[in-house]
C-alpha cells in the first residue's frame, strides 16, 4: 500500500513536469519524493497504532443470531376439571354462595347456592360428599350419619360448604375443609398444542483487553418470541413464566436487551502457578458439559448440571499447568462467589421489624484435571446461605391470597383471595428464609475417534430452616423447603463426528432427575422448562448440519420430557407424585409428559 502510494505521488508530480523537465532539478525531484515518503511513512504508522488500537484493543464486538421455530405438545395436563373449575371462578367472583338470606339473580330459590351450579353439578357435588374422607370430617362438625340419614346428611353439607364458601375470606379451619374437598377431587387429563412458536436470541459479546493482566468480557442479549411486546407472563408454575433476574436473559420476552454477562478479570504469575480474580455479572449459564448441545463452547464457569443462573459475584482461580508439564495434564481450581438476593436495597425488609431475610449468597469450589487435552475430570460443590421463600421479580397472578394476622402470633387467622381479571402486574420479594442447600456434581467428559461425549453425576440436599410467611405459599401448603433426602440426577450425552456427505453431527442427550433432586438450572434456554432440573427423565436428539461450517448452521432437534413428580427446579414444597395429584394440587396445571420438536438456524461470527 505505501508503495503504491508513494509511485502514484511520484508519477502525479512527474506529469506536473513533462514539457519543464529541462527546469528541474533531478536532486529536488528525489527530495521531494523522500519527503513524500516520510509522511506515507507517518500516515500509514498512525493507522498501524493509533487508529487500529482505536478500533480493536478497545473493544473487540462479535455476533450471534439464532432464528428458531418450536412446536410443543403438552400430554396428559393435569388441571381442574369443569366441576372444580367453575366452582373457583363463581366462588373467586362472590356469585356461588348467596348468603344475604333472600333471593336474587344468580339464586333465585334461596337455597344459597348458585342455581346454574347446582343445576349442572349436583351429582358431581353429591358424590364428592360421599368420599370417606369427607364423611369423617362432616360427621365431627356434626353431619348426621349418611347412611341412617342420607337426606340430612346432604342438607348438612350443602349448609357446611356454603359456609366455608360465602366469601373469598376463609379461616384456617374453612382453609381445611377445603384442601380436603378438593384433595379428594380428580384432576382432567387434557392434552395442549402449541404447535409453532418462533423467536428470535441476539448475542452480542463484547471484549476488551488492556494488557496482558487486566480484560474484560460481555454479553448483551436480546430473546424475543415473534409478536411479543411484554416481559411480563401469567403464572403457570414454572420459574419461566416469572420475569426474574436469574432468568432475564433466558425466555424469550419483547425486545429488551438485558445484561447478561459483564466482569472483569485480572490475572498473574505467583511463581509457576496463573492465578486470576474476577469480579461483575457472572458468565454463570452454559458451563460444561453444554458445548455440544451448543455446537460451540459458551464460555460459561459453573457446571451446567448444578448451575444455570445468571447471577453476580466474583471468583479467585488458579491454574497448576506449570506442575506437570511433563505429564501432559491440566489443572484448575477456582473458588466462586455470588450473590442470589440483595435482602435490603428496595425491600420492604427494613421497615419490618419481622422481617427474617438476608441477603442469599453462594460460595462454590470448581476444580478440574484434564489429560492429554482430550479426557476432562470437573468437580463442582455449591452452597446456598439463606435460600429464600422466592427472587425478586415481576409477574401476573392468576389470583392473589392476603394473609392477616389478627393475633399476632406468626400465623395467619384469616386469607383472602383476590382474583386477577385484568392482568395486574405484581412486584413478589422473599418474605422468610427457608434454609440452606447443597449441590454437588461430577462430570467426565472426554473425545475418542472423534465422538465427543460425558457422563455427569449430582447430588442437591437441603437443610430446611424456617417457613414461608407468603400467604399464597401457606394457603397451598407449599410453604417449607424440600425435605433434606438427598436427591439424585444423571446426565449422559454422545455426539458423532462430522457424517460422511453432509458433514453434520448428531448428539443423543438423556436426563434423570430423583423424587428430591434440587438445582439451580432456571436460566437454562428452555420454553417447557429446565430439562436438567426435571424430576423424571428427558431424552434429546439433535443434529448440527453446517451451512458456512460454524459461523452459519441449522440444527434440528427433538425432546421428550417424562415428569414423574411435581415441583421440578423448585426449592420450596414437597413433591408429589404426577399420578397421585388431585385438584388442589393442580389449580395451576402440573405437566406431565411433552413432546418439543425445534428447526434453528444459527449465525455467529
Amino acid at each position: 500500500m505505501k508503495k503504491f502510494l508513494v509511485s502514484f505521488l511520484a508519477v502525479f508530480l512527474m506529469a506536473g513536469f513533462t514539457y519543464a523537465a529541462d527546469d528541474v532539478n533531478l536532486q529536488e525531484l528525489k527530495k521531494q519524493i523522500q519527503d513524500l515518503q516520510q509522511q506515507v511513512d507517518m500516515m500509514s504508522n498512525f493507522v498501524n497504532k493509533n487508529t487500529r488500537h482505536t478500533a480493536q484493543d478497545k473493544l473487540n464486538l462479535s455476533v450471534e443470531l439464532r432464528t428458531r421455530l418450536d412446536s410443543i405438545q403438552y400430554k396428559n395436563l393435569r388441571r381442574l376439571n369443569d366441576f372444580s373449575s367453575d366452582m373457583m371462578q363463581l366462588w373467586m367472583s362472590d356469585s356461588l354462595i348467596n348468603s344475604s338470606g333472600s333471593a336474587n339473580s344468580f339464586d333465585a330459590n334461596n337455597d344459597m347456592w348458585n342455581d346454574a351450579f347446582t343445576s349442572t353439578y349436583m351429582a358431581n357435588f353429591g358424590s364428592l360428599m360421599q368420599k370417606p374422607e369427607i364423611v369423617g370430617m362432616l360427621v365431627n362438625m356434626g353431619a348426621p350419619n349418611p347412611q341412617t340419614n342420607p337426606q340430612g346428611y346432604q342438607q348438612f353439607a350443602m349448609t357446611a360448604f356454603a359456609n366455608m364458601l360465602a366469601d373469598r375470606s376463609v379461616t384456617p379451619q374453612e382453609l381445611g375443609g377445603i384442601t380436603t374437598a378438593f384433595n379428594n377431587i380428580d384432576p382432567e387429563k387434557a392434552d395442549s398444542n402449541n404447535d409453532v412458536m418462533f423467536t428470535n436470541k441476539l448475542r452480542l459479546r463484547l471484549s476488551s483487553k488492556i494488557n496482558n493482566n487486566v480484560s474484560f468480557n460481555g454479553r448483551l442479549t436480546m430473546y424475543k418470541a415473534f409478536g411479543e411486546a411484554t416481559n411480563i407472563r401469567f403464572y403457570n408454575g414454572n420459574f419461566n413464566s416469572m420475569h426474574l433476574d436469574g432468568n432475564s436473559a433466558a425466555v424469550p420476552t419483547d425486545d429488551s436487551v438485558h445484561v447478561e454477562r459483564a466482569y472483569f478479570v485480572y490475572k498473574n504469575r505467583l511463581g509457576p502457578v496463573d492465578w486470576h480474580f474476577s469480579f461483575g455479572r457472572r458468565p454463570s449459564t452454559y458451563g460444561p458439559p453444554m458445548g455440544m448441545h451448543e455446537n460451540a463452547v459458551q464460555g460459561g464457569s459453573p457446571l451446567a448440571h448444578i448451575i444455570q443462573w445468571n447471577f453476580d459475584g466474583g471468583s479467585l482461580g488458579f491454574n497448576y499447568e506449570k506442575y506437570f508439564d511433563t505429564w501432559d495434564l491440566a489443572s484448575m481450581l477456582k473458588f466462586c462467589y455470588g450473590q442470589g438476593f440483595e435482602g435490603q436495597w428496595g425491600t420492604a425488609n427494613p421497615f419490618n421489624a419481622q422481617a427474617d431475610v438476608n441477603d442469599v449468597n453462594m460460595f462454590g469450589i470448581i476444580a478440574k484435571l484434564a489429560v492429554n487435552g482430550k479426557y476432562e475430570l470437573w468437580y463442582n460443590w455449591a452452597h446456598a446461605y439463606g435460600v429464600t421463600d422466592g427472587f425478586t421479580g415481576l409477574v401476573a397472578m392468576p389470583f392473589t391470597v392476603h394473609g392477616t394476622d389478627y393475633t399476632l402470633d406468626g400465623k395467619y387467622d384469616e386469607y383472602t383471595l383476590e382474583p386477577n381479571y385484568s392482568g395486574y402486574v405484581s412486584r413478589f420479594e422473599p418474605m422468610s428464609k427457608i434454609g440452606d442447600l447443597d449441590m454437588h456434581t461430577v462430570l467426565f467428559q472426554a473425545e475418542n475417534f472423534g465422538f465427543k461425549w460425558f457422563v455427569s453425576g449430582a447430588m442437591s440436599k437441603s437443610n430446611p430452616d424456617g417457613r414461608s410467611e407468603n400467604a399464597m405459599f401457606q394457603f397451598m401448603g407449599q410453604d417449607k423447603m424440600v425435605d433434606d433426602t438427598p436427591g439424585y440426577s444423571f446426565w449422559a450425552g454422545i455426539m458423532t463426528p462430522e457424517l460422511p456427505f453432509t458433514n453434520g453431527k448428531l448428539g443423543f442427550e438423556y436426563n434423570h432427575g430423583s423424587k428430591y433432586w434440587t438445582s439451580m438450572t432456571a436460566g437454562e434456554d428452555a420454553l417447557v422448562g429446565s430439562k436438567i432440573a426435571t424430576r423424571g427423565d428427558v431424552y434429546e436428539v439433535y443434529y448440527h448440519q453446517p451451512i458456512a461450517g460454524d459461523n452459519f448452521f441449522a440444527t434440528l432437534g427433538y425432546m421428550h420430557y417424562d415428569y414423574e413428580y411435581t415441583n421440578s427446579g423448585s426449592p420450596i414444597g414437597q413433591p408429589k407424585k404426577i399420578e397421585d395429584a388431585t385438584a388442589f394440587d393442580t389449580m395451576v396445571p402440573v405437566v406431565d409428559k411433552v413432546d418439543q420438536w425445534y428447526l434453528q438456524a444459527t449465525y455467529r461470527y
